[in-house]
């Protein structure tokens, strides 16, 4: 499973620096020194380490957001430490990655998509929730439609072009995406918390 591992890790690096389509399974196996042999023995062919690949993406993801959420009591801290796990996460996605996926790889594609959409929007809902009983955000607004809206938003880091050729780093787009949520949802007291929390990068 090491190993497994290890050519997830060094397929998501070199899919996100250089694209999916352009990688071939022999980069991979040179970037990692193992044999083409041996890597067939790992995944049969492109199309399965890709999705091997992208799953393991969203566990790790998923698992580092479920421990933020179950051991800081705060909801706009919870945002905070997601934040800053994603930047300081070294599996980051980017937009050629993401468009060879759609194109060529629909069917990971779309497995990272339903992730995003039901999982990812849970956790969301589940901070807002908490958020609101905190007294740290508005009451009058839908959850379900800002939880999908913030999802979308955010992903629009590493998927968008038009964003990405603003020559802005993905951490500063992050933090500004997720300070504009917060900043919309929040009361007077979520602001306090907002205003008194280091935002990375950022002189705010």
């Amino acid at each position: 499973m090491e190993l497994i591992h290890r050519i997830q890790i060094t397929a998501e690096k070199l899919f996100s620096r250089f694209g999916v389509k352009s990688v071939t399974m022999d980069d991979v196996a040179k970037e990692i020194a193992i044999s083409k042999k041996t890597l067939y023995k790992c995944f049969r062919d492109k199309e399965s380490l890709v999705l091997s690949t992208i799953e393991s993406h969203m566990k790790e993801t998923e698992e580092a957001i479920e421990k933020i959420i179950g051991t800081e009591p705060n909801a706009i801290q919870q945002f905070h430490l997601i934040t800053k796990y994603i930047m300081s996460n070294q599996r980051k996605l980017s937009p050629s990655m993401i468009y060879d996926l759609k194109k060529y790889h629909p069917n990971s594609f779309q497995v990272f998509e339903q992730h995003r959409s039901t999982h990812i929007v849970e956790y969301l809902k589940v901070n807002i929730k908490l958020g609101q009983q905190m007294g740290l955000y508005h009451q009058d607004f839908d959850t379900n439609i800002i939880a999908h809206s913030f999802s979308m938003l955010s992903f629009s880091v590493f998927d968008s072009i038009e964003l990405n050729s603003m020559n802005i780093p993905q951490d500063d787009l992050l933090i500004e995406i997720t300070k504009y949520h917060l900043r919309a949802i929040s009361t007077a007291k979520g602001i306090e918390t907002i205003n008194s929390i280091q935002w990375k990068h950022t002189n705010s």
